[in-house]
């Protein structure tokens, strides 16, 4: 066919020649417009909160004399090993505890402190009522007429061992209320083994002679070492937080496409100070497998966390230590599958200062009401 018959033909079928490669680019550039520009993921991340947590793992030995004198506001069962079924078992070597225990057993210790004299007092109290029962010349307190509800308005197990103090009540309890073991006389009621009586209530009162003893010398060494104790444990919390503490670090994600997205199990907050002064912190998503994947048209909270800080190498956690709290400003940084990588916006490397910001922004709405 010569080419002026193809000219003539193609004149003749113009308008179907143009419909029939329009419609073959059309169904090219569909597909490519849905994939490229309509079909796909918008993402936006922002950072929720950034959170500073002490290791729980962190423990500490009383190794110094301050420390040793926190051991009687320590719970006993902290010195004893746990047997499987749950019951006591053998007693810890070498037991170590973790700050908060410490901090808890230093704030009883300075409430003893400031106690002191009213326990010293307490006790005197006691001590002088049993003098009282133990003389057989005061009438007022009849030693035949000593119950144990008296004893038990003492409060012994406060000041002497849970079981000894029990012990002295039975043993009242049962020299005032065993009737099968007492005395019975015509025209009188019966005779209580007094001298049993009276040696257990000297019993009960040398206890509580040592207790303020002890109490005293604890006490008094306590008093003269409370700073020390108190620089200790700064010490320790410092130590705890510029090792084993780690950052949780929780975000908004936001997708607006119509193409889901997947992220990858890894982030990164970056803190700056200026344009040459930074550290990286990297960071691994939280319950990754029901969490990274995000559905077109949704938002998801989505939290990160770091390791703690004494995994990392020394230069940046000292950097790290030097910037928490400061004027230092966070970004996160996460990517998808796709290695899209997403940048949030700028916040204060701080705890809580987000939630600041959020609320400063609402006061400032408020007011205009």
């Amino acid at each position: 066919m010569r080419l002026e018959e193809i000219k003539q033909k193609l004149k003749l079928h113009a308008k179907s020649v143009a419909v029939a490669l329009l419609g073959a680019l059309s169904a090219i550039a569909i597909p490519v417009w849905q994939v490229y520009f309509v079909e796909t993921s918008d993402i936006n991340v922002e950072i929720g909160e950034i959170r500073r947590v002490n290791a729980e793992t962190y423990r500490v030995a009383l190794a110094t004399e301050e420390l040793q004198l926190l051991k009687p506001y320590i719970d006993e069962a902290l010195f004893y090993e746990v047997e499987p079924n749950g019951d006591r078992g053998d007693k810890i070597r070498y037991p170590n505890f973790d700050v908060d225990t410490l901090i808890k057993a230093y704030d009883s210790a300075k409430v003893d402190l400031k106690n002191i004299a009213e326990t010293k007092r307490q006790l005197s109290q006691y001590i002088t009522t049993i003098d009282a029962y133990l003389d057989p010349e005061n009438n007022e307190f009849l030693l035949t007429e000593f119950r144990v509800g008296e004893m038990k308005s003492w409060g012994l197990s406060n000041y002497i061992d849970d079981d000894e103090a029990v012990y002295y009540e039975r043993q009242v309890l049962s020299i005032t209320r065993n009737y099968s073991g007492m005395k019975f006389k015509t025209d009188s009621g019966p005779a209580l083994n007094v001298p049993a009586l009276k040696f257990l209530l000297s019993d009960v009162k040398e206890d509580l002679q040592e207790v303020i003893e002890e109490n005293d010398a604890t006490l008094e060494k306590l008093r003269d070492n409370m700073r020390g104790i108190d620089a200790q444990l700064a010490k320790i919390q410092g130590e705890q937080q510029g090792l084993y503490s780690f950052f949780e670090v929780d975000i908004v994600a936001t997708n607006n496409g119509r193409a889901s997205a997947s992220f990858r199990p890894v982030g990164m907050v970056r803190v700056n100070i200026s344009d040459n002064n930074y550290v990286d912190i990297k960071l691994e998503m939280v319950d990754f497998q029901n969490a990274s994947e995000l559905p077109p048209s949704s938002t998801r909270l989505l939290s990160y966390r770091s390791k703690e800080l004494h995994q990392m190498p020394v230069e940046d956690r000292d950097l790290v230590n030097a910037f928490w709290g400061s004027t230092g400003q966070a970004r996160l940084l996460n990517l998808d599958t796709k290695h899209q990588v997403y940048s949030s916006k700028p916040t204060a490397f701080a705890d809580n200062s987000n939630q600041k910001i959020l609320f400063d922004h609402l006061k400032k709405a408020a007011a205009s009401l």
